[in-house]
């Protein structure tokens, strides 16, 4: 990302409160945050893109405020297990919302909602509910068993709307749940996170996320989601296996190739007299009057050259 869109995520980030903040508030956020290699012009060029676009509005003079906009963003659930403050958890939980579930929400036009970020007066399981219920979209991390994480994913698949399962590469779905695809993310690998983002970016836009009537075809329409939401991470693994078996016939094929090169180099080396006698003698042994033929062929040979033919 650049240096702008990286302070323009901030930014949404620190104003999403739905509070007034001045543009002091707003860098010393970007401070906390150890956002610091910035120009006072990608500063101003990223507020007045956020401005311009409509993500926020200028309250008065060096205040701004998030936009009613945002509110009206299509919603993103996203079921995590959270842990403690400083836990190894909660680390890779943060990771996994800032390095891939926000830029990805970002590019879909969702907004992305972890129930520890909210700051709401209410039961936290009724929030839970309500959101599971009525988010247009829900994306589940299942990485360490979270009973939790389970429940919540149970919940929202009787609701029949969408819902995209991840994982860490590392883990292993437990049994009960072996039908679930998830898509495997590693966030030591700067690689397999662009690739997590793109096949997430695409899944999403494949989705439908249109209200249906509630009729026996609305059911129908439930299922068919439910399903297209479980085929695509089945074809995204297909078409990993396709890849490796690819890599694999390359590099048979290219160990071919190096053994028949090996073995022509090894032969050209040799003295091409010598090649030559190599085939010869064993014929002249097996057929001892071809010698004969050989010495008459070269005397008409060398008679030929004498008389300039």
């Amino acid at each position: 990302m650049t240096t702008s869109a990286i302070i323009q995520e901030k930014v949404l980030d620190f104003l999403s409160d739905n509070m007034n903040h001045s543009v002091s508030e707003i860098k010393e956020n970007l401070k906390e945050n150890q956002i610091n290699n910035y120009t006072e012009g990608q500063f101003a060029g990223s507020i007045n893109t956020l401005v311009r676009n409509g993500s926020i509005k200028k309250i008065s003079r060096g205040i701004y405020k998030i936009s009613l906009r945002r509110e009206e963003m299509r919603k993103c659930f996203i079921v995590s297990p959270i842990g403690k403050e400083g836990s190894t958890i909660r680390k890779r939980a943060d990771q996994l919302f800032k390095y891939i579930i926000l830029p990805v929400c970002k590019e879909t036009g969702f907004e992305p909602i972890r129930v520890d970020k909210l700051n709401q007066a209410d039961s936290i399981t009724q929030t839970i509910i309500d959101y599971l219920l009525n988010s247009e979209l829900v994306i589940a991390d299942i990485t360490g068993h979270n009973p939790n994480a389970f429940y919540e994913m149970g919940y929202r698949a009787s609701a029949g709307k969408p819902i995209i399962h991840l994982k860490d590469k590392k883990e292993v779905i437990p049994f009960d749940i072996a039908g679930i695809r998830a898509f495997d993310y590693d966030l030591s690998d700067l690689d397999s996170v662009e690739e997590v983002k793109s096949r997430l970016i695409k899944t999403i836009n494949a989705l439908s996320f249109e209200e249906t009537l509630e009729t026996e075809d609305a059911e129908n329409h439930k299922d068919v989601i439910q399903e297209f939401s479980q085929l695509i991470p089945i074809l995204y693994e297909i078409q990993d296996e396709i890849s490796n078996l690819k890599k694999e016939i390359h590099n048979k094929d290219t160990e071919t190739i190096q053994t028949i090169v090996k073995a022509s180099a090894s032969t050209h080396a040799e003295d091409a007299n010598a090649t030559l006698m190599k085939y010869i003698i064993p014929e002249i042994l097996n057929n001892p009057r071809s010698i004969n033929k050989l010495i008459k062929l070269n005397e008409i040979i060398n008679k030929g050259n004498k008389n300039g033919v």
